[in-house]
C-alpha cells in the first residue's frame, strides 16, 4: 500500500472510530441538562433522576471487561457497530418514554452499549493505524470523547428549546443510529481487530494474577483519584485558602480542563516520538502534581494559581496519549480490547475512593491537604506505571520489550 493510502486509511479509521467515541460521551450527559424538564414532566424528584445516571454508570462499568472478551472473540469491528446502535437507539427511544422506569431501563440499556467502546475502539485503533501514528491516533480518540463531554450538555439544552426534550433526545440518538450504518458500509475499514486465534481465551484468572495488569489498573484508579480532587473539590479549596467567591476560584477549574483538552492532540505528536513512554508520564505527573501543591499553600497572587492548575491540567492532558501506548504495549498475556476494558474500569475505582477523602480532609478545616493529596495520588500513581514497565520489560521478549 502506497504511503498516501495509508495515510488515508488511518484517517478514516481514526475519523469513524473518534466520532462514536464522541457521540459515547456525548450520551452520558444526554439526561442531565434537561433534569429540570424531566422532573416536571415525571413527577419525580432530583434523586430518581440521578438514579437513571447511576444506572447507566454500573452497567457500563461492570460489562467493559466482558466486552474485551467479546471482542477476542468476535472482533472488534462488530461489536464496536453493535454498541453503537444499541447505545445510539436507547437513547432516541428516550423520547418516547412515559415513566421513570422506562427511563431508568433506556438508560441501562445505553450504559450497555457504551461499554463496547473502550474495549473495540482501543483493539481496532492498535491493529488498524499504522505504529508510528499511534500515539495520535489515540490522542484524536481521547479528544473526541472530550469534546463529546462538552458539547453535549449545550447541544441538548439548544435542541430541548428549540424544538422539546423528547425531539432532543431523538435527534441526538438518531446521530448514532446513522454512524452506525455508516459503520458498517465502511466496515472493511476497521477490519477485524481483536479477533484471535490464541489457543487460550481471555479470562478474568489472567487480567487479576498479572502483576503488570494489577499495576496498570492500579494506575488508572490512583490517576483517577487525583484528577477528582481537583475537579471536584479544588474550587471550594481556593475559596476557603484564598478566601474569594466560588465563581472566581473556578476559573483556575476551568483552565484546569481546558488545557487538559488542548495539550490531548500535541501529546499524540509525543507519544509518536518518545520511546519511554513511562518516563514521559512520570515527568508530567511529578511535575503536575508540583504546580499543584504550590498551587494550594495560599501565598501565590490568584492570577499565578490559574496558570499553575492551568500548566497541571495541560501536563496531564499532553501524556494521556503515552499513557495509552503503554497499555498497548503491556498487551501480551491479553488481547488489546481485554487490557484496556479491564484496566479503564478503574476510573471508577478513583472516583469511589477519592471524593469521600478530599471531602474529609475539607471538612477536618485543611482545605490546603486537598492539592497535596492529588499530587501524592499522582506519585503513587507514577510509581505503579514504572514498576510495571519494568514487569514488562523483564518478561517481554527483546523484540517487544524495546517498544
Amino acid at each position: 500500500m502506497a504511503q498516501g493510502e495509508a495515510i488515508q486509511k488511518d484517517i478514516k479509521v481514526i475519523g469513524l472510530v473518534s466520532f462514536g467515541h464522541m457521540l459515547s460521551h456525548l450520551y452520558m450527559l444526554v439526561l442531565p441538562p434537561i433534569f429540570p424538564m424531566l422532573k416536571q414532566e415525571f413527577g419525580v424528584g432530583y434523586t430518581e433522576l440521578g438514579l437513571t445516571v447511576t444506572a447507566f454508570s454500573v452497567t457500563t462499568g461492570l460489562l467493559q471487561t466482558p466486552m474485551g472478551f467479546m471482542v477476542q472473540k468476535y472482533g472488534g469491528r462488530r461489536v464496536l457497530i453493535g454498541g453503537l446502535f444499541v447505545n445510539s437507539l436507547a437513547v432516541a427511544l428516550i423520547g418516547f418514554t412515559t415513566s421513570l422506569w422506562q427511563l431508568a431501563g433506556l438508560m441501562m440499556l445505553a450504559g450497555i452499549g457504551s461499554s463496547v467502546f473502550h474495549p473495540a475502539d482501543y483493539s481496532i485503533l492498535s491493529s488498524r493505524v499504522d505504529p508510528k501514528r499511534l500515539g495520535r491516533a489515540l490522542s484524536s480518540h481521547t479528544l473526541g470523547g472530550n469534546l463529546g463531554f462538552v458539547v453535549g450538555p449545550p447541544l441538548m439544552v439548544l435542541l430541548s428549546a428549540v424544538f422539546d426534550w423528547r425531539i432532543a433526545a431523538m435527534a441526538i440518538g438518531g446521530v448514532g443510529l446513522a454512524l452506525a450504518v455508516v459503520m458498517l458500509a465502511l466496515s472493511g475499514v476497521l477490519g477485524e481487530s481483536g479477533q484471535t486465534k490464541q489457543r487460550s481465551r481471555d479470562s478474568w484468572r489472567t487480567l487479576v494474577t498479572s502483576p503488570k495488569i494489577m499495576l496498570l489498573f492500579a494506575f488508572y484508579v490512583l490517576s483517577s483519584a487525583s484528577n477528582c480532587g481537583i475537579v471536584y473539590f479544588s474550587v471550594a479549596a481556593l475559596s476557603d485558602v484564598y478566601g474569594m467567591a466560588a465563581a472566581a476560584a473556578a476559573t483556575a477549574l476551568t483552565g484546569y480542563q481546558l488545557m487538559s483538552m488542548f495539550a490531548v492532540l500535541p501529546g499524540g505528536w509525543l507519544a509518536d516520538r518518545v520511546k519511554n513512554h513511562e518516563r514521559a508520564l512520570g515527568i508530567a505527573f511529578l511535575a503536575s502534581g508540583v504546580l499543584v501543591v504550590v498551587a494550594g499553600l495560599g501565598f501565590l497572587p490568584f492570577w499565578a494559581v490559574i496558570v499553575f492548575i492551568s500548566l497541571a491540567g495541560g501536563l496531564r492532558g499532553l501524556v494521556n496519549a503515552s499513557r495509552d501506548v503503554s497499555v498497548r504495549y503491556a498487551a501480551t498475556d491479553v488481547s488489546v480490547g481485554t487490557l484496556f476494558g479491564f484496566v479503564t474500569t478503574g476510573y471508577a475505582g478513583g472516583q469511589i475512593i477519592g471524593p469521600s477523602i478530599y471531602g474529609w480532609l475539607m471538612d477536618s478545616g485543611h482545605p490546603q491537604i486537598v492539592f497535596w493529596a492529588s499530587a501524592g495520588f499522582s506519585t503513587l500513581a507514577v510509581a505503579t506505571m514504572l514498576t510495571g514497565r519494568s514487569f514488562r520489560l523483564r518478561s517481554a521478549p527483546p523484540a517487544a520489550s524495546a517498544a
